[in-house]
């Protein structure tokens, strides 16, 4: 019988420790290798700026610049402007500017995107002869240009993707004569997103335009009475506010009317707070779960949506005809759709 050893089974254990150390030693520096490797992958895919998913070599470059906020129509317009650069090949860098009024900001990228020689620009800046004048530098460096907001650009590479204001506020005007059980004329509030970001007093804004189309209809119809117009000129005051403020001063309000889904959801809120349900109602623009929730309950008459991932998908198709040398209309128009309790499903 062989006799136990206590020198023998220390070695074998000293080696035991020693393989299994070096083992987990090796599997730890493969791991972090892979997570590195992927993990560069990724990076290089889905960048923090840049949405490109054909690797080093995509067919075009193109910069989009979106004064975004949390504002959902041009976040669903940044949505189609990714989801069309996958289709036709392009590179798409982001560049968010946070404060719709931060004009520097957008015209800074800009000028950063001219020196970099994209094949194209996407941007939905305000009113500005700085922000004018850098698109125009870029449009003469030979970059094409969409823009999504209606402005006093005018060049042969620049394109217009986007809503008919005009169209847009004769349909709005329409919907609000349809929203009250009252009788006619109903007595509207408007509520605009701002009144205007422009250094150019004399110049049309899309404020103006959509109000002109509202008008053409209140006077041929005299359906409505447009009782107040306010603007949302900052975050501090808001469209819960300047509800608040409707309520009290005109407690003869019938419907008041927002032009964004963030606007129109505040509103619908305030309608609750205050009980006023069956007495007030909203119609106005985006459609979100929160807005279908309110069709549903009657508290939003209906919205018109302005399809911004239509318009994001449209800009890229554009843009990437226009680096083609194939014929591109420099006004595109993406038509509003209109919802009620009626189509909300």
């Amino acid at each position: 019988m062989d006799r136990y050893s206590p020198v023998l089974e220390g070695n074998r254990m000293k080696w035991l420790y020693k393989t299994l150390l070096a083992l987990l030693f090796i599997t730890m520096v493969t791991s972090a290798g892979l997570a590195a490797y992927y993990f560069g992958l990724v990076n290089q895919v889905y960048d923090k700026s840049t949405h490109n998913i054909f690797g080093e070599q995509p067919k075009y470059h193109f910069s989009l610049v979106l004064n975004a906020g949390d504002d959902d129509y041009w976040q669903s317009f940044k949505e189609g402007v990714i989801e069309a650069g996958k289709v036709y090949h392009a590179a798409i860098e982001y560049n968010s500017v946070t404060d719709p009024l931060d004009m520097d900001q957008v015209v800074e990228y800009i000028h950063i995107a001219n020196k970099s020689r994209v094949d194209g620009i996407i941007v939905n800046g305000g009113y500005s002869s700085s922000y004018s004048e850098a698109i125009n530098k870029a449009a003469e460096s030979g970059i094409h240009i969409v823009v999504g907001m209606v402005g006093s650009v005018d060049n042969q590479r620049l394109s217009y993707v986007g809503t008919n204001f005009y169209d847009f506020g004769v349909k709005a005007a329409k919907l609000i004569s349809q929203a009250s059980s009252k009788a006619s004329p109903v007595n509207l509030a408007v509520i605009l997103s701002h009144e205007s970001a422009t250094d150019d007093k004399t110049m049309v804004s899309q404020n103006d335009i959509l109000m002109s189309g509202m008008a053409s209809v209140m006077e041929s119809e005299k359906k409505i009475n447009l009782i107040t117009t306010l603007y949302r000129n900052s975050h501090l005051l808001g469209a819960e506010d300047l509800t608040r403020c409707i309520l009290a001063e005109y407690p003869n309000v019938d419907v008041i009317f927002c032009t964004n889904a963030k606007d129109t959801a505040a509103a619908a809120r305030v309608i609750v707070e205050r009980n006023l349900v069956g007495e007030v109602v909203v119609v106005g623009t985006g459609l979100t779960d929160e807005i279908k929730h309110y069709i549903k309950k009657g508290i939003v008459f209906g919205v018109l949506d302005r399809n911004g991932y239509n318009a994001g998908f449209k800009s890229v198709e554009v843009l990437a005809g226009s680096v083609a040398d194939s014929f591109q209309s420099s006004y595109i128009n993406i038509p509003a759709d209109i919802y009620t309790a009626i189509n909300i499903e």
